[in-house]
């Protein structure tokens, strides 16, 4: 069975690399956390616009207190919920710095995949954005009893999607069951899908853990995500 492509989780250390490659914003199965101090005050006008097109898969940091080192705990912070949220994602730090490295090989020993890129032409390469996404897994129906009452065995699709089920967590399960449940209201763009699931799990969710219940809808096959944020279910 063809399987989706893990999540790519980029965090900028803005402080450090001043420049975003616009075309990685909004592209599948990506999420970028943008991180800026608190002296950092401009924004260029196109790549608002552009984090503002994708504002479901974007995540704006900004730190109030300045200090020594101060982003790059914050950035190792993040690195490490995203991580525990989403195991089989892949973690790209896009900064100079190479104190990140110690971070980037902790990481990896305990079987994460982190990547340090001096700048986005690093990133590129491992994006591989040419790649062919592979199709979402059809949603097998319940076996229908045969003429003497006897239910038939599952099939080899059957088993393959109930042992994907079982991998989305309290929230994703949650928001599937509510989105199954409702049809006529299920949302049509990410931005509102992501605020849909906050509002239902109490607003206790973050920007970021809606998009990874996103991510993870859509990982199993759920939910088909456009480039411009178009949502189709297959619930």
């Amino acid at each position: 069975m063809n399987q989706l492509p893990p999540v790519n989780h980029i965090f900028v250390d803005f402080e450090n690399v001043h420049e975003v490659e616009h075309s990685v914003i909004g592209q599948a199965s990506i999420h970028l956390t943008l991180l800026l101090g608190p002296n950092q005050k401009k924004l260029d006008a196109n790549l608002v616009e552009k984090l503002l097109q994708h504002a479901g898969s974007v995540h704006l940091v900004r730190l109030a207190n300045s200090g020594r080192n101060a982003l790059d705990f914050a950035l190792a912070y993040y690195v490490g919920r995203a991580a525990v949220l989403d195991p089989s994602g892949c973690f790209h730090i896009i900064s100079r710095d190479a104190g990140y490295d110690p971070l980037v090989a902790h990481l990896r020993s305990n079987a994460v995949r982190a990547h340090r890129h001096p700048d986005f032409s690093g990133l590129q390469s491992q994006l591989n954005p040419t790649a062919p996404t592979a199709s979402a897994p059809a949603i097998p129906r319940a076996p229908t009893p045969t003429k003497n009452g006897a239910t038939p065995k599952p099939s080899k699709a059957a088993k393959q999607q109930a042992q994907i089920a079982p991998a989305l967590d309290e929230h994703a399960t949650r928001a599937l069951e509510h989105l199954k449940s409702h049809p006529k209201s299920r949302p049509t763009r990410q931005t509102t899908l992501a605020r849909h699931i906050r509002a239902l799990l109490g607003n206790k969710l973050t920007e970021a853990e809606a998009t990874h219940v996103i991510a993870a809808l859509r990982q199993v096959g759920y939910i088909d995500i456009t480039e411009k944020g178009a949502i189709t279910y297959r619930l």
